[in-house]
């Protein structure tokens, strides 16, 4: 009933699996079959590096936000947790320097400054619906156009076939507990096949609090979220499949304060009540067709219209008061702000397998057209002994953003050789959404223009096949970012705070971020010995930041832009070991690290020391287990940070630290499976350094790990 074969290593998938699936899963990394560079190819015959975490792996961890998954990967970090925006960081470049893509479709960009993404990141999908995660580390615009300048996630879900493959009928409940945030978490999952059609129904629902840091001694909101998902396939013919998605979520976190005693004359103004809540959702809609044959233009084709809508909006309400001459004054600020990113496009992508004389060729190419509208309105009200004082703004214009590519890929295979030319064009049009300016009356207002950017980016890799276990490969790779309307549109005011008077004022001429990556590895997997290597060297140029351009006297403020800046280098190395001992035992090491620079020779923020992992697996017939150490080394080359009124002080450093985690999975009948890991195991009290990376060492207090805690999952089919 499927078009497509699905992969080996597919078939783990909660209580479906048979423990020989899962075993082959774990103990041969070659069975792991990678779509995110369009044509599917074993993880050991990719000319590139790509992490992959399945959906198994993910449940052995417990994880269940993409810190959990993503974080034990060299060359690759989250920062946040649940509760918290989570930013994605591939080898230095982070923010929105990363594409992240669901279902072939660009999830909404974060946003924060600095491009941190802490005021709203990319985790707005239920994890536990995701198949598998892969990460393409290094610039991947030949495929996925703007915004991969750094790196791309792609999540694939989890389709009605997944579950049906050897019944026409499915149900399970899943349950769990996460520890790092005393989440919570339950599941429905039913999959059906009616004569020629599958469906597949996911509802979950979590609650908890933000994760802890080690003493838990950051204020914890209450986390409450849900997810529900329809899924189906209609086989109309053995060459054509219909399908179609809905899915909806939506995850609220709260903070609450009490009432503390109003200070005596002089104290200032002290929060009686205190109330933060913020919320996100997404709404994702998609129909498409896949069609698979022989003959005319291609084997395969995926054809996609889809829609997709994301809202962050945040609440604050504070009740002030404060004595002064012995008077009691009182005072309500009311903060609300909105994000909204609404996606409507649609897609095809082809692949073709030929003969030429002696090479085998698989073309892929395909279309995409999108269009983006952004908004994010602010509205404030001051209630005092003077009445009421409301304000709406725009400190982001409302824009669209409109954007079309299309692109190429060959894979040839020439006898032990293997060439993979790949080009795509890109053309985006960024537009007001409709006043033509934006500012005040008293501060100036500045014209909104319309611009256009276009872009072309290759990417070539040549690999030789040396033995049927080895190869050695050298790719390059294009990337680049085009101006979003937050750095083109945005007029921001920031006068009599903490950090001095400035106001940033829009900048249309922006020009897009490039970058050319260039990467030698080599692989090698005979089955029980797998190795994998890299070195990597980028060189990011027109990075996007703010400099201060002028001095408004009038006003008495600094004149901020988003400008074109030098660009930065990176480079470092990657390892991958995984033997084999026994059909049960298997121990495998990962190593990581990530130097970097700009122009003028000082380190850049999102750098990685020495970072890695080395784990032990068992698996027999009924259950399996791991032992992990991970470690890292101490960190000093780090940037200058600048605090209150610009000056320069020394940023945080990190020291080496070491801890453990273990985990073990039982099957207590063939359909109900419990999985049990404790991480952190010693409890060590550390600070990683990319949670602290470019910021001040006075600001660090909060920034531990946490220490030891318990994942437990509990899934049962029937």
């Amino acid at each position: 009933m499927q078009l497509k074969p699905v992969p080996l290593a597919f078939l783990s998938l909660f209580g479906l699996s048979s423990h020989s699936a899962v075993a082959e899963d774990v103990t041969a990394i070659s069975t792991i079959v990678v779509t995110a560079n369009k044509i599917e190819k074993p993880l050991s015959e990719t000319n590139g590096s790509v992490a992959v975490i399945t959906s198994e792996a993910m449940t052995r961890e417990g994880a269940t936000e993409l810190y959990d998954a993503l974080n034990h990967e060299p060359g690759i970090s989250v920062s946040g947790g649940a509760g918290r925006p989570q930013n994605i960081t591939i080898r230095g470049m982070s923010g929105n320097r990363v594409a992240v893509i669901k279902d072939g479709v660009r999830v909404a960009d974060g946003y924060g400054a600095d491009d941190l993404n802490d005021v709203a990141g990319h985790n707005s999908f239920d994890l536990g619906d995701v198949k598998q995660i892969e990460v393409v580390k290094g610039a991947g615009s030949s495929l996925y156009g703007s915004g991969a300048v750094g790196g791309v996630v792609v999540l694939t879900s989890k389709a009605p076939g997944d579950y049906l493959r050897q019944r026409d009928s499915y149900w399970g409940i899943e349950g769990g507990y996460a520890g790092i945030s005393n989440k919570y978490r339950t599941a429905l999952t039913t999959a059906q096949r009616f004569g020629d059609s599958d469906h597949l129904l996911r509802l979950s629902y979590w609650t908890g609090s933000e994760s802890k840091n080690h003493d838990e001694s950051l204020y914890l909101r209450d986390v409450d979220g849900f997810y529900a998902a329809l899924s189906s396939e209609w086989f109309v013919s053995p060459q054509w499949m219909l399908k179609g998605k809905l899915s909806y979520y939506q995850q609220e976190a709260l903070r609450e304060e009490g009432q503390p005693p109003i200070q005596e004359d002089g104290k200032g103004w002290i929060a009686k009540d205190f109330h933060e809540q913020g919320r996100v959702t997404t709404l994702e809609s998609r129909v498409g067709a896949e069609w698979e044959g022989t003959g005319g233009l291609a084997d395969q084709a995926d054809f996609n219209l889809y829609y997709r809508l994301t809202e962050n909006d945040s609440e604050l309400r504070v009740a002030m008061a404060r004595v002064q001459e012995s008077l009691l004054f009182k005072r309500r600020q009311i903060d609300s702000r909105q994000f909204r990113d609404a996606l409507l496009g649609g897609s095809a992508e082809m692949q073709k397998r030929i003969s030429l004389g002696s090479a085998n060729h698989t073309f892929a190419w395909g279309v995409t057209l999108e269009s983006t509208r952004h908004e994010r309105p602010v509205e404030k009200l001051m209630i005092d002994w003077n009445g009421e004082q409301r304000t709406e703004s725009a400190p982001f214009a409302e824009a669209t953003t409109d954007r079309f590519g299309v692109y190429v890929h060959d894979d040839i295979d020439w006898g032990r050789w293997n060439l993979t030319p790949g080009l795509r064009f890109d053309y985006q049009r960024l537009s007001p959404g409709g006043a033509d300016s934006i500012g005040t009356e008293a501060l100036g207002r500045y014209a909104l223009d319309t611009t256009d950017h276009s872009e072309i980016s290759p990417s070539l890799s040549l690999a030789y096949q040396w033995t049927d276990a080895l190869n050695t490969y050298l790719s390059y790779t294009h990337g680049f970012r085009a101006p979003s309307y937050a750095k083109a549109y945005g007029f921001v005011p920031h006068l009599n705070g903490d950090l001095g008077s400035f106001v940033i004022q829009p900048n249309p001429d922006l020009g897009a971020e490039t970058s050319d990556n260039v990467e030698l590895g080599s692989k090698y997997d005979d089955g029980r010995l797998a190795v994998y290597g890299a070195l990597f060297y980028s060189v990011f140029d027109d990075f996007i930041d703010e400099q201060v351009v002028g001095w408004d006297d009038a006003n008495q403020h600094a004149i901020v832009q988003y400008q074109n800046l030098n660009g930065v280098k990176t480079y470092g190395a990657e390892l991958t070991v995984r033997y084999t001992l026994t059909d049960a035992l298997a121990i495998s090491s990962k190593l990581g690290i990530v130097d970097g620079e700009d122009e003028q020779g000082e380190a850049i923020r999102a750098l990685t020391p020495l970072e890695g992992n080395t784990q032990l697996d068992y698996l027999a017939e009924d259950w399996d287990g791991f032992v992990r150490a991970n470690y890292a080394g101490a960190m000093d080359r780090v940037p200058t940070c600048y605090g209150e009124l610009g000056m320069a002080e020394t940023c945080a450093e990190t020291s080496g630290w070491l801890t453990v985690d273990l985990g073990a999975g039982y099957f207590v009948t063939p359909d109900f499976r419990l999985n049990l890991a404790i991480h952190n195991l010693l409890d060590r009290d550390y600070i990683r350094y990319q949670d602290v990376a470019g910021v001040a060492a006075k600001d660090t207090t909060f920034s531990t790990q946490p220490g030891r805690y318990f994942n437990l999952n509990a899934q049962y089919s029937f």
